[in-house]
C-alpha cells in the first residue's frame, strides 16, 4: 500500500494526514523537484525529480514506482495532474493507480474559459467569463463594465492575476504572448468545498463547505465552516455531470443570494485540513479505495462554525540530508 505523492512543496499537514492514515500499512514516499521542499521531510520516504515539464520526468517517477513498490500515484498541483492523467495506462501497466480524474476532465478544469462554458452548458451557475475579444465585444454592448479581472487561462494558485481598469489597459494585456481570460471584478463573499468522489463508485463520499475568512498566494488561510444546502446543492449537482475521481475542491461566490462556481480543482485543496480536521476524512476514503472498498457516502457530517487558523512552523534540516533521497 505505499502510495507516492508528486510535487508536495509546502503541504506538511497533508503528507502528516496520511502518514497517520497508512500506519503501518505503507508507506508515504514525497517527491518534488525542490529539494527544500518541507512536506518532503514528513513522509517516510523522499526522491529529487526533475521539473514536471522535463522529458525524463514521468520515466523518473515510473523508476520510483518500480523500487518503492507503489500502490498508488497523486499529485498535489493542476499543472500536473494532466501529465498523470495522460500516462495513468503506462502507470497501470506497473500495479501502480494514478489517482486523477480522466484526461478530459482535467483539461476542462485547468482551463477557466472551457470550465465555464460547461458550465453554462449544463445550467449550473459560474462567473461570466470571456477571451479578450469577448471582453470587448461584452465592453461595447453594456454587457460586462470595469474593473475586471483578468488571469491566464490554465493558471494555478492565483497567479497571473491583474485588476484591469480601463479600455488602455486591456488592450495592453493583448500583447502578451500568455493566453488570458476576462471575468468581472466581484466584490463577494468567497467559499471553498472540499469533496471526495469515490474510485470505486463514482459517488460523492465526503462533502465539506467552509467561508474563505483570508487567502494566502491563492491558498485558504483562514476559513469558517459553514453547512448551507444550496452550496451542498451546487456541488452535489456539479459531481452529477462531471465525473470527477477522487479528492477535488470548488472555488464559489456568493452572489446576493445564488452561489456561483468560480473554479474547479480536481486535487486536495489548500483547505482540506479545515475538513479532514472536523472529521471529513477524504485521506480515509481514499485509503479505502486502494483497497478495491467502496466508501459509504458520507456527506455533511461536521459542526458548523469551527474556524481553521492556518500558521508557520519551522523545521531544521542538515543540509546533507538536501542531496536526494532518504532511504
Amino acid at each position: 500500500m505505499n502510495v507516492l505523492m508528486t510535487s508536495v512543496g509546502r503541504r506538511v499537514k497533508l503528507i502528516e494526514y496520511f502518514v497517520q492514515e497508512w500506519g503501518s500499512d505503507g508507506k508515504i514516499i514525497a517527491v518534488d523537484c525542490d529539494p527544500t521542499a518541507p512536506a518532503l521531510f514528513a513522509a517516510h520516504h523522499r526522491q529529487i525529480v526533475p521539473r514536471i515539464d522535463d522529458p525524463d520526468y514521468v520515466q523518473a517517477l515510473e523508476q520510483i514506482c518500480l523500487r518503492y513498490d507503489i500502490r498508488a500515484v497523486l499529485s498535489l498541483i493542476d499543472p500536473e495532474l494532466g501529465v498523470l492523467a495522460a500516462h495513468a495506462e503506462q502507470f497501470s501497466r506497473l500495479g501502480v493507480q494514478a489517482v486523477v480524474s480522466r484526461t478530459d476532465v482535467v483539461d476542462l478544469c485547468l482551463d477557466k474559459k472551457a470550465t465555464c462554458d460547461f458550465l453554462r452548458d449544463h445550467g449550473l451557475p459560474c462567473i461570466p467569463t470571456y477571451t479578450l475579444e469577448e471582453a470587448r465585444a461584452a465592453l461595447a454592448c453594456g454587457e460586462l463594465a470595469y474593473p475586471l479581472l483578468a488571469k491566464p487561462r490554465k493558471g494555478s494558485a492565483s497567479l497571473g492575476l491583474v485588476r484591469i481598469e480601463s479600455g488602455a489597459e486591456l488592450a495592453a494585456l493583448a500583447q502578451k504572448t500568455e493566453e488570458l481570460i476576462v471575468q468581472p471584478f466581484l466584490q463577494a463573499e468567497e467559499y471553498g468545498v472540499d469533496g471526495y468522489a469515490d474510485l470505486v463508485t463514482g459517488e460523492l463520499t465526503t462533502l465539506f463547505t467552509r467561508k474563505k475568512i483570508r487567502m494566502r498566494a491563492g491558498e485558504t488561510d483562514r476559513s469558517l465552516a459553514i453547512r448551507d444546502e444550496r452550496l451542498t446543492s451546487l456541488a452535489a449537482s456539479l459531481v452529477s455531470v462531471l465525473p470527477l475521481r477522487g479528492p477535488f475542491d470548488i472555488d464559489c461566490f456568493l452572489l446576493g443570494d445564488q452561489y456561483v462556481i468560480s473554479e474547479i480543482n480536481p486535487r486536495f485543496g489548500g483547505g482540506y485540513p479545515h475538513a479532514h480536521e472536523s472529521g471529513v476524512n477524504a485521506v480515509a476514503a481514499l485509503f479505502r479505495n486502494l483497497r478495491k472498498e467502496a466508501s459509504k457516502p458520507n456527506v455533511g457530517d461536521y459542526e458548523a462554525g469551527t474556524i481553521m487558523l492556518k500558521y508557520d512552523q519551522v523545521m531544521l534540516v542538515h543540509s546533507s540530508r538536501l542531496a536526494g533521497e532518504e532511504m
